[in-house]
This record gives structure tokens, sequence and C-alpha cells, in this order.
């Protein structure tokens, strides 16, 4: 293997010389629709500086991406149109060396023309010339300056991937020693990257890593670890104590005992009320007590997945404490919600209609399997990971957490699970791995392609510091079942039988196959196991022009004793926007089962204000089932049911209606939602508390306005502010006094995310009170210290940022002081 990582042509005179091309032959610089045509000259889109690495040919290039829907570049269809390649590096002394040249354009195979994705056809290319009964030969179509020849590389042979890949596979074998080769030169910081690194080394089980992983493991957990400094955060105790554990019970080495003890109690400890975790910990309770909300905009389920994993880690090798055992009970209890919904969103949120997000299928089949104890969970988060094999390549802010847990997530349903998914992936692993045996991050926000430091073949590029070859060499051990999260002492329980691995490959690919499907097959498919695929089938046959006629048979449907099928039928009829349905809608809005309750409320939100006519039974309902934020009901924990019913009557144009609506209903509607444990749920009030209430209504929900100003919901907090900022300007628009005190609260207690806008809002407010609101004014000027010390304790970015937020509080000092009159106020205790 080359190792070589001298640069042989410079990436920046890509774009100005077809540029310079372009003008002398007088050819257009601009693609007419779609991709550019490269050897025309066409350079609209292309950027030398966003590329994607061609595997071991030792090449760089750029390919067209330009997904048609963002849905297409969830589900990997992202450079589809593409059919050229443009070469915009060569790595010294690598295949392509002495054979291509920047600015070479490649059009396809063997002298033929590229007539698919032309990355996925180079993907499969170079699998084939890796095959011995191709010897490494690689042949090229290439345009080079007005020519077009073939091009021939001579690859290094690597093998053909087994039936079973990764297990009992001679080419997965020598590609996971060659990385593992390339993976000793990779440095072992200390911190959350480099446990992910420590991982990939102990699961290669080679006898002459040890000593290495031994001296940092005793680095990463030394005796004197300070779990409290502020460095120590979700990420950070997550990755360090997975691979602090998993060194554990692969040596046995007490020495690290003591700082996986305080790891996982620090963790388990910092756990939020709902068993989440943010970037950092939950806040405390308003009482003082432990697992409060997540600060500062809510939980991030990617950082919040892996910190529970280290909880259950932890307990896993003998941490035993009270706080321990109910963070796994809490966090087990809320990301089983997910079940046989979804896959597992951003944060607190409704799930996500894919069958993975970045890995977190993958994440919550390992955590769950980990426990040992809750096969339902496990093998439903690892049937959704080995579906998920389309959306591999979408994530936001890049895809690096999907590359490092997709395969082992998927192969936690046993290695038939896994081999499905890894035969599915190859061809990008194999794209992505270079002539050096390291392997490569390409990927951006979503969906984008990759680069290098410095735009070279051999140039660094990583997720966040995230080593993109102890990734895939983890992804290759799973063979060796080396470590619990590869597959070592796997509960038999959790494995998936030879019909579920078919099942899963079937439903991943359901997103076309239902294009060509009947509506007969389109309604067989509302009884799949994957909630994915019962959404698809719903949303694909409310756009069939049978669908009208089916219309009675979907209403019994929605009304029948399966609850898959009465989902689909459900969400068939609310994108059809049938009035016929919207009886059904209301009755089914009570249903036992929370998820049918979260489709009629769904289907409510879609007809919009075509549920008119029932809309005094919507808002009857809506109070009716509104539960206590305590205790916390785990059947669906943030009312997610709820949140939809805010966006269809007051997020939209049924909120018209519900203004002129009887106040008897619409006043407790209001206070449900108002009260409901989600941000986002709160949020969809905030324009109807702006625009929609009237005097009268203010009156009468004036307690419950002020209550919403000065709490944050626990939940979601990401979107706390906007029922606040609602109910803040709807008392302030009638002169409450009461609201003085609460807008300083307010802006006190608004956290530090956008408040450098939204200080500014809040204090305009707060000045139309004219002389009535100084008695603030010593408390405005204890906010300017406030926000001052956020800053001092790194909360907040010091700067212009602050400064923003500091001088709207002074302007504001300055007006009320002038001023001379005041509104008439008036009171709630009147």
């Amino acid at each position: 293997m080359q190792n070589m990582k001298t640069m042989k042509n410079t990436p920046n005179r890509v774009q100005s010389t077809l540029l310079a091309m372009a003008m002398l032959l007088g050819l257009p610089v601009k693609a007419a629709d779609g991709p550019p045509d490269l050897i025309k000259g066409e350079t609209t889109g292309v950027n030398p500086k966003q590329t994607y690495n061609l595997g071991s040919t030792g090449m760089r290039g750029w390919i067209y991406l330009k997904p048609v829907t963002y849905f297409d570049g969830v589900q990997s269809r992202t450079t589809e149109v593409s059919r050229q390649i443009l070469v915009t590096h060569v790595g010294a002394k690598s295949p392509a060396d002495g054979v291509m040249q920047v600015n070479d354009v490649i059009l396809g195979i063997d002298g033929k023309m590229f007539t698919d994705d032309a990355r996925r056809s180079i993907a499969l290319a170079i699998q084939e010339a890796e095959k011995e009964t191709h010897k490494g030969i690689l042949k090229l179509t290439r345009w080079r300056a007005g020519k077009t020849d073939v091009a021939q590389l001579k690859l290094c042979v690597m093998g053909t991937y087994s039936a079973t890949a990764p297990y009992h596979c001679p080419k997965s074998k020598k590609i996971f020693a060659e990385a593992c080769k390339a993976l000793e030169n990779e440095p072992l910081s200390e911190n959350w990257t480099g446990a992910i690194t420590g991982l990939a080394l102990l699961a290669a089980d080679n006898p002459d890593y040890l000593p290495k992983i031994k001296e940092f493991a005793h680095r990463m957990g030394s005796p004197t670890l300070d779990v409290s400094k502020k460095t120590m955060d979700a990420w950070e105790n997550g990755y360090r104590n997975l691979f602090l554990t998993e060194y554990f019970l692969r040596t046995g080495d007490q020495e690290v005992m003591h700082a996986i003890r305080a790891i996982t109690l620090a963790t388990a400890k910092g756990q939020g009320m709902y068993g989440t975790f943010g970037h950092g910990f939950a806040d405390r309770t308003a009482d003082g007590k432990l697992h409060g909300s997540i600060p500062p905009y809510g939980p991030v389920n990617q950082a919040g997945l892996v910190a529970n994993l280290a909880i259950v880690m932890g307990k896993k090798c003998g941490v035993t404490d009270a706080e321990i055992d109910l963070a796994i009970e809490r966090g087990s209890k809320f990301f089983a919600y997910y079940v046989d919904k979804g896959t597992i969103p951003y944060g607190e949120h409704e799930p996500y209609a894919f069958h993975d997000n970045n890995g977190k299928s993958a994440m919550a089949a390992v955590y769950y399997a980990m426990q040992g104890n809750r096969p339902k969970e496990a093998r439903f988060f690892a049937k959704m990971a080995t579906a998920g094999y389309k959306n591999r390549e979408c994530g936001h802010t890049g895809q690096g957490f999907s590359y490092l847990w997709g395969a082992l997530g998927a192969n936690i349903g046993g290695p038939a699970a896994g081999s499905a998914f890894f035969k599915q992936a190859c061809a990008h692993l194999d794209l992505e791995r270079r002539c050096d045996g390291s392997f490569i991050y390409d990927g951006g926000e979503q969906f984008g392609p990759g680069s290098t430091e410095d735009d070279t073949y051999y140039g660094k590029s990583s997720y966040a510091g995230l080593s993109p070859t102890a990734s895939y060499v983890l992804t290759y051990s799973m063979a060796l079942k080396n470590l619990c999260i590869t597959g070592k002492d796997a509960v038999p329980a959790n494995a998936l039988t030879q019909q579920d691995v078919a099942a899963a490959m079937t439903s991943g690919r359901f997103d076309l196959d239902r294009l060509q499907m009947t509506p007969v097959q389109l309604v067989a498919a509302f009884s799949d196991w994957s909630p994915v695929v019962r959404g698809w089938a719903a949303e694909e046959l409310a756009k069939r022009p049978e669908a009208k006629t089916m219309e009675p048979d979907l209403l019994k449907l929605a009304e029948g004793k399966d609850a898959h099928v009465a989902q689909g039928a459900c969400e068939t009829l609310g994108y059809m926007k049938s009035n016929a349905a919207l009886p059904v809608f209301v009755r089914l809005l009570s249903h036992q089962d929370r998820w049918l309750r979260y489709k009629a409320a769904q289907a409510i939100k879609l007809v919009n204000d075509v549920a008119k006519p029932v809309l005094p039974d919507i808002l009857l309902a809506t109070a009716k089932t509104a539960a206590p934020l305590q205790p916390i009901d785990w059947a669906d924990p943030i009312q997610i049911a709820q949140g939809q019913l805010a966006v269809a009557l007051f997020d939209g144009p049924l909120a018209q209606s519900v203004k002129t609506s009887d106040p008897k209903l619409v006043h407790p509607a209001i206070r449900a939602i108002a009260n409901n444990p989600d941000g986002m749920a709160r949020w969809h009030l905030r324009g109807y508390f702006e625009n929609n209430l009237s005097l009268e209504d203010v009156q009468a929900l004036a307690p419950d306005l002020l209550a919403a100003v000065k709490t944050m919901s626990p939940a979601d907090r990401m979107f706390s502010n906007e029922i606040r900022m609602g109910a803040f300007k709807a008392l302030a628009k009638y002169h409450y006094q009461e609201n003085i005190e609460a807008g300083v609260m307010f802006a006190k207690t608004q956290g530090g995310h956008g408040s450098q806008g939204r200080t500014g809002e809040i204090l305009h407010e707060l000045v139309g009170y004219g002389t009535a609101a100084r008695s603030a004014i010593p408390a405005l000027k204890e906010l300017i210290t406030t926000f001052n010390e956020q800053c001092k304790r790194d909360e907040f970015p010091a700067g212009e940022l602050n400064n923003q937020r500091t001088a709207a509080v002074e302007d504001a000092i300055k007006s009320i002081t002038a001023a001379t009159t005041q509104p008439e106020l008036r009171s709630i205790k009147k």
C-alpha cells in the first residue's frame, strides 16, 4: 500500500483552467439545466473543494450533486443524474499517478459512457477491478483536452466480498488488516474522538496494540479524573466511558474502575427528567432537585443516546447506585416511545419518517441490546437500522455518526442482518477506502459532498475529529466480535430471523417500489412491520385516482381492530382531505393507541379548514386528552399528538374559525396546549396570542398567559421562548401590570440561544409601559450583570452578540427613565 502524501497537482487550478478553456473556445459557462457538461466547458456549480474520494484509484473528483427533492437526498439519491466526474487531484505514487491528470473528465468505464449515477458506477467498477479475475485492472473512459480515450489503472487486488461479508470474507479481512495498519499511525487524543479510535484498536484484538491501548486507557481513566470539568459533557462522558468499559470488560484492568464509576454516576445524575441529554447535562428543577430540563435549547439525542449507553455499560461493569437504575429506566422508557412509530429524532420531537437518521436507530439498537433484557426494543431498532441502508449518507451537520453506528446497529440483529446491511453499503465503503488502506470521510450538512484539509487525495478529513478509519475498522471488526458493541456475548433474543432481514431489505426500498404497486397492494402495506412503509403507502395511495372510490373501505379500516392498518387508513384519508372522515378523525383523537391519536391529529392538520364542521369536537378533544406534566405518562411522554392539534387549531387557516368559536371551548383548548410539556407544541400558540386574542380573551386567560411568560416548557426548550413571547405581548398589549416583572424574568431566564435578538424585543414591550416600568430599573441593571456573567462562564459568546443584549437593556433603561407618561394599567387581581 502507498502512504506517500505529497501533493501531485494543485486543485485550485481546476475551475480557473476550465473557465479559461470555455472562454477561449467561446463555449457556454452555464449549464442550461441539470448537470454541467464538462467536456463543453460548462462550469456552473463546479466547486473543486467539494469533492468525493474515488476509492483506491488515487483520485478525488467533483461530481454533480443535486437530488430532485429533499426526500431523494435522504434516500441517498444525491448524484443520481451525474454522468461525468471531474478529476480534481491525483495522489503521488497512487494507481492514477502518471496516468490521470487534474481536469481530466471520467466519462465512463472501459470505453463506454456512464448511463447511471457516475459515483455509484465508478464504485462498482472499482469493486470489479479489485477482483482476482480482473487482476486489479480498471479501464476508465477519459476525456482530456478535447480527446476521448481509455486510461488503464492498476489497482491492488483485494478479492470479492463473500455472501456473508464482513463475516467469513477474505476481502473484508484484508481490508480490515490494512485499515488497522493505517490506524496505528493515528493519534490517540484524550477526548471523545480518541475514545473511538481506542475502541477500534481494541476491536482489532492485536496483542501488539495492548501496551498502547493500556497506556491510553490509564490516561483516559486516570484516578485523578475530574468529572466536574465543563469539558466532561454528554459527548465526552458517553464515548470516554464506552471505551473504558469495553476496555475493562476485555482486560479486567481495575486501574480504570474509579473513572468508570465516577463517569457513570455523574452522567446518570446529569440526565434530564425525560431520560434525555443535551450537549451537556440537565438543569436542576425549580426546587433544586436533579433531573430538570435540558438547557439551553433542549436535548440532542445524538449525544443523549451514547450518554445513556455509557450508563448501561457502567452498570455492566458492576457500578451500582439507585441513580444509575433510575437513569436507565427513564432513558429506556423515553426511547421506547419511538418503537413502532419511526426513527429517533433530533431531540424531544415526533418520530422521523425514515428508517434511520444519522445512525440513531442503530445507536438505539445497541443501547437496548446492551441491557440484555429489552429484546422488543433491540429487535425493532436493529430492524430499522438494517432497513436504513438508504439513509446512510444523510445527517445533520454531516454523516459521521451514521458511518460509525449504522452497521453496528444492524448487527445487533445478528450476522444475517449485519451482512445484509453491509452488502448494501459496501460499494460506498470501497469508494471511501484509499490506496494506502486508510478511509476518508466524505460528507457535509444533510447529504453534502466532502473535502480534505488541503484538497488533496491524501489530505486529512474527518467529522468533528472523528477518525473515518476508526469508524470503518469497527464495521469490519464485527466478524471478530471482540467488543460488546460489535457482537460479543450477543443476546440470542435480539437476533432477527431470515424473514425479518428480508422484510427489512424490502422495506428499505419501498419508497421506490410503491410507485409500481396497485392500490390493493398499497393497502396491504398498511400491515407492514415498518411504520415508515405504512406512511409511505398511505401517501402514495392518496395520490391514486382510485383512492376516492376506496373511501368507504378506508373509513372502516380506520376504525378497525388492526392498529397498523387503522393508522395507514387514517393517514391516507388525511392526505385525501376527506370530508367523510372528519367524524372518524375526531373519535380517533381519544383512541387508546397513542400513535393512532397522532395520525388522527395529523390528518386534521392536513385537511386544515375542511375540518370546520367538527371544530367544536376537536376543541373538546384537545382539552379532554390533555395530561398533567407530572407524573410523566411514558405512553406519550411529551404528548406529541396534541402538538399536531396545536398546529391545526392555532397556526393555520383553521385559526380564524377558532377565533370566532365559543370561548368556553377555545379557552380550555388553549390551556391544554399552553401546558403541554413540548416547547414546539406551545410555540404554535405564539401567533394566535399576538394576533387573535381579544381583550375579553386576555381577561379570561390572563393567569394562564402570565404563567406562560414565567415558565419554560419542561421538554424541547429549543422552541420554549416562542409561547413566552406571544403571551408576553398579549399581556403588554392590554398593559397588565404584572407583566412588567414577568418581562424582566423572561429576559433573565430566556437562555442564551437567540437572546441577542430576543432581548430587544422583550424590552421594546417594557418601554411601552412608560413610567410604570421604572420599578423594574434595578432588576434591569442586574440583568446587564447577569448577561456579562454568562459570558464569563462561557454560556454565551462575549463581544458583539452580548453587546447587542446589554445595549438593548441600557437603551430601555434610558427610555423608561425619560418617560413622562404611562398607559392605563390592568391587573390580573381585579
